[in-house]
């Protein structure tokens, strides 16, 4: 049975998970990270994680979901105010992609064999809320370029969202296709002459 604690001891442990869980995940993976990896080095004993997490997966999960905001804050920053071009869309989905694959977090996601572990012990509903927050954060923008007429009008900001995830879906399969960095190039182009109003 796992000790009771305080909601000051938990905010302290949970805080203390999470970075635990960040820092192991990054430096040996997430198969080879064990839930008394964690424990240990949140100094808690193994039974006591299970009173904040399920599973390893969920940690991770929450770690993933910290790790996209991140990522997407910034970008939304930078594309804040600045002019939308097919180039400029095309670098932005290129930019994406890349910085979910340099990531020590998300770049694990990409291993198929992982993401299904994961898939399959994370709750459905946080996955739709995790699709749903994606929705929600990047829906004021894409209305911004409805609004300015450099974005296809005729698309609900859900499709432009699930277009754009599209991308890193692809990425699941680089280790097995062939000539990959081209082919994304010539997707992420693609995607971008589909959406865009304007000539260039």
């Amino acid at each position: 049975m796992s000790k009771k604690f305080s909601d000051q001891e938990k905010e302290s442990i949970h805080t203390r998970l999470l970075e635990s869980g960040y820092a192991l995940f990054s430096q040996y993976g997430f198969k080879k990270t064990s839930v008394s990896d964690i424990a240990k080095a949140s100094h808690i004993a193994s039974g006591s994680f299970y009173a904040f997490y399920a599973s390893k997966e969920e940690l991770f999960f929450d770690l993933m979901e910290q790790e996209e905001q991140r990522i997407q804050q910034a970008l939304l920053q930078q594309l804040d105010g600045a002019p939308l071009t097919r180039e400029t869309l095309t670098e932005f989905l290129k930019q994406s992609v890349q910085l979910i694959i340099d990531n020590p977090i998300l770049k694990e996601v990409l291993l198929p064999e992982q993401l299904e572990s994961i898939i399959r012990r994370v709750p459905d509903s946080r996955w739709q809320n995790n699709y749903s927050g994606d929705v929600e954060r990047f829906a004021p923008l894409i209305a911004e370029w409805q609004a300015l007429n450099v974005v296809r009008t005729d698309l609900e900001p859900a499709l432009i969202v699930n277009l754009l995830r599209s991308l890193v879906l692809l990425s699941l399969q680089k280790k097995a296709m062939v000539n990959f960095e081209e082919t994304f190039e010539h997707l992420a182009a693609s995607i971008a002459l589909y959406l865009t109003t304007t000539d260039r």
